[in-house]
Formats: structure tokens, C-alpha cells, sequence
């Protein structure tokens, strides 16, 4: 990468550097500085984020302590690619890229690309859609470097990997070492994180693990095995005693949506060191799929509010993929991400799984652009209530129109049971949340009540 290329100068590296002394210090004067600094050097569209965090620091919000863990307990070859792959290459080099991009052409796109390299799996969890694919199709090293060579020249380089279990894809770390220039977030079980890999992953420093967790260590060893739990606690400890950034990722369901918000389950794992932490709403794919584990309108609205309360006491940038849509302005799949499986098919979400074209027949750009994701692109928002963004779910038959416009096909033998078997449940859920989400939507709209902390401000 050029020390000239696009933002990314010697006065911006200068900047950054200075950004770094400050915001290492006890002095809570230097780090706001560091905020105001970076301020500076943020594109315009987020300059609004950073003003809205240094807010936040100003009141000794938890925000604070998330920027001291990188910045003092990160290892200095993990604190160093943090800065530059996700601040000066996806946050400013990537930006200036995109615009140009959709100046010049027209074309969109991505934020972050997210690739499953394969699905297989050491476990065998409960209700996980992996299992759907064949296990034995992997996107292979020249393909994944396909993708993150086409997505750097597009702007992207925030990638995220899932399957299956990425850490079965022996080249992980050796892909990520060559790949000085990109950030790669890998959702893992944890399992197969050894002291050695571990040490290494503070070496090669542009990886962030995500630990998948159901909440208390019964929950977790139910559906993914007896002394996983305790594994994958003991591998937290060590990530952290070895200075390598990392969170936690969570599917919310039924049993476990209130654990998942309370102090006893978050305060440990904070303490271990995780510093994000992902929710994903159990979703009715996979084997046997059922409506049976989602929340109901009421308790996603209190998981919402919940979420809201972590993120307003603890040291942890918590996110509710679906509560904080309207930070966003509704759903992201297929506007700022795209998920690429293990067999080639580009598609919008992880959740959806249907597509229309394989990355091994064509360009990145060119899926992204296709008349499939040009469609889902034209509709979103799916729902002026911004409370319901999804597609699935929220708004079934907006995705039921969408697949037979464009002729997106499944891409595992099952996924159509979407628009099939669970037609009737889906388009009663979808009522009952219009049902409960509508006057809470109105409110926050319309300024019907005091803002709280945490919430979007009103939209008019």
C-alpha cells in the first residue's frame, strides 16, 4: 500500500499517531482531544458518530473504557493493524474508494463482505443452517483471495468469516499474514483455539475472534456440547491475557434473551476482556425449522431496551442486529454487506439464503450489482417502521416478491421452506410485531415522548 494512496498521508499517519498518545492517557482532557482529532480526519457522513461519542466520553460513558482497552491492552501488532485496516484503510482509503466508485460508474459498493470458506464443523449444534450445505465444497485460497482483491478495489477492507467452523480452513492465519491490508473478523465456536494459535493470532494481529455463546454454561453445553462452555471461557482468558481483540456472538432466542442482558452473564465476559458483542434473533433456517424459539414481538421490544441498558453501564459496544436498525435506516443485507458461502453463491444475508450468482462465474462487482441485489437495494427500507427491517420476518411478503422478480433461487436443499411451510407463521408473526412495534414507532417518530439514552433520535 502507498504511504500517497487515496487519504491515506503522511500528515493523517501523523495525526493518527498523536490520536494514539492521547487516547492512551488517564487524563480524560487528552482523550476527548484524541476524539476531536480524529473528528478531523473522519469522512463527512460520520463525523456525526465520532461528535456523538465524544459526547459520550465527556460524560464518563462506558465508551470510554472500550477506547482505553485498545489502545493500552491490545497487543501493539493487534492495536496496530486495528488502526490501520479498520481507521485508515475501511474508515478512510475504503470511503473515498466506494464514492468514487458510485461517482464514476454508478455501481454500489459494499461496507464489509462477509465468506463462509467452508461449512464444516468439529460440532454439531442445534439448529445451525451449515449443516444444510455440502460439507465437502470449500471457496478454496484463490477464490478467497479473489474476493478480498476484487473487495480492496472496491473499497472494502472489513472482512468477516463464518461456515461452519473457520478455523477448520487451515490457511486462516496464513491468509490473514498475506493480507496486510485487510481486517478479517472471524465468528468461531473457539474450540479449536489453542495457546499456540493463540499466540500467533497476536502476531499476525488482523484477526478478531467472535465466540459463539447461548448465555449460562447449561445453555451452551445443551446445544453445542458437554464442556464447551468451559472452553470457550478458558480461550476468552487467554485472548485477553494476550492483548488479541475480541467479543462474543450470541443467538437470541426464547430461552435465553433475558440472561443475555443481565449483568451476570455480560460482566464476566467483559471482564475476560471482550469488547463487542453480537445478537443475532434466532432466525427459523437450518435443520427442521420452526417459529417456535423466536421472541415474540414483546419480549424482541424488551431485548431491544435491554440492549440499550448494556450498552449504557458496561465497557461493551453491544449490538442488536435488529433493535438497531434504525441507526442504519433498516436492514443492511445487500446494501452494506453481502455474505459469499462456501459453494460460490453471492448472498444478501446470512439468513437469506437464495441467489442468483456464483462469485467463481463472475466479478464481485458484478454480483453485488446484480438486477437481484439492484432490487433488494431499490425496496430498502422494506417498512417506514424502521423497527422492522427485515425482509424475513418482519416483512415476508416484500421478500416473497423480490425472489419471484428476480428468480433468486435456494442454495441448499430446504431454505425455500421460508415461503412454504412457514408461510402462515411468518405472515402471522410479521402482523403481531406490526401490531406492538406500530405505537412505539409513532412515538419515537414523532418525539411522543422524552428521548432515552441510547434510543435514535426522533425521525422527521
Amino acid at each position: 500500500m502507498s504511504r500517497t494512496d487515496g487519504l491515506y498521508t503522511a500528515v493523517q499517519r501523523q495525526v493518527i499517531n498523536q490520536m494514539l498518545k492521547l487516547a492512551s492517557s488517564d487524563d480524560k482532557r487528552k482523550i476527548v482531544r484524541a476524539f476531536h482529532l480524529a473528528e478531523r480526519i473522519t469522512p463527512d457522513q460520520y463525523k456525526g458518530s465520532v461528535r456523538f461519542v465524544t459526547e459520550k466520553v465527556k460524560d464518563d460513558h462506558p465508551a470510554l473504557a472500550i477506547a482505553k482497552h485498545v489502545t493500552t491492552r491490545l497487543s501493539p501488532r493487534c492495536r496496530d493493524r486495528f488502526i490501520e485496516c479498520l481507521i485508515v484503510n475501511n474508515l478512510l482509503r475504503g470511503v473515498a474508494k466506494r464514492r468514487e466508485l458510485i461517482d464514476g460508474s454508478g455501481f454500489a459498493a459494499p461496507t464489509t463482505i462477509l465468506m463462509s470458506p467452508t461449512m464444516r464443523c468439529n460440532l454439531s449444534c442445534d439448529g445451525c443452517y451449515a449443516a444444510e450445505y455440502l460439507p465437502d465444497q470449500d471457496l478454496g485460497r484463490g477464490l478467497m483471495q479473489k474476493i478480498v482483491d476484487e473487495g480492496n478495489d472496491m473499497g472494502v477492507y472489513l472482512f468477516t468469516l463464518l461456515g461452519g467452523e473457520p478455523f477448520m480452513w487451515d490457511e486462516l492465519l496464513d491468509f490473514a499474514r498475506e493480507n496486510k491490508d485487510a481486517y478479517f473478523q472471524v465468528f468461531t465456536n473457539g474450540t479449536l483455539l489453542d495457546h499456540d494459535t493463540i499466540d500467533e493470532l497476536a502476531q499476525v494481529g488482523n484477526i478478531a475472534p467472535m465466540l459463539s455463546v447461548e448465555g449460562t454454561s447449561e445453555m451452551t453445553d445443551a446445544r453445542r456440547g458437554w464442556g464447551v462452555h468451559g472452553q470457550v471461557m478458558d480461550v476468552m482468558d487467554h485472548l485477553g491475557d494476550a492483548g488479541v481483540l475480541f467479543g462474543y456472538s450470541v443467538t437470541v432466542a426464547r430461552n435465553n434473551w433475558r440472561m443475555l442482558v443481565s449483568d451476570e452473564f455480560v460482566g464476566p465476559l467483559v471482564a475476560k476482556g471482550a469488547v463487542l458483542g453480537w445478537h443475532f434473533l434466532y432466525m427459523p433456517v437450518g435443520r427442521d425449522p420452526s417459529t417456535e424459539m423466536m421472541l415474540t414481538p414483546e419480549e424482541r421490544n424488551q431485548f431491544r431496551l435491554g440492549i440499550q441498558r448494556v450498552r449504557n453501564t458496561q465497557p461493551l459496544f453491544a449490538v442488536d442486529f435488529w433493535g438497531d436498525a434504525p441507526y442504519v435506516h433498516g436492514c443492511i443485507a445487500g446494501r452494506h454487506y453481502v455474505h459469499i458461502n462456501s459453494e460460490g453463491w453471492v448472498e444478501p444475508c446470512i439468513f437469506t439464503h437464495f441467489a442468483t450468482d456464483n462469485i467463481r462465474e463472475m466479478s464481485l462487482l458484478e454480483a453485488f450489482n446484480s438486477t437481484y441485489f439492484r432490487e433488494i437495494r431499490r425496496r430498502q427500507p422494506f417498512n417506514h417502521n424502521l423497527l422492522m427491517p427485515c425482509m424475513l420476518i418482519d416483512n415476508p411478503m416484500m421478500s416473497r416478491e423480490i425472489m419471484e422478480l428476480t428468480g433468486a433461487h435456494p442454495t441448499h436443499p430446504g431454505a425455500e421452506s421460508m415461503f412454504t411451510q412457514l408461510r402462515g407463521p411468518l405472515d402471522a408473526y410479521s402482523a403481531e410485531v406490526n401490531r406492538v412495534y406500530t405505537p412505539i414507532w409513532e412515538c419515537l417518530a414523532g418525539g411522543g415522548r422524552p428521548q432515552r439514552e441510547g434510543e435514535p433520535a426522533p425521525v422527521k
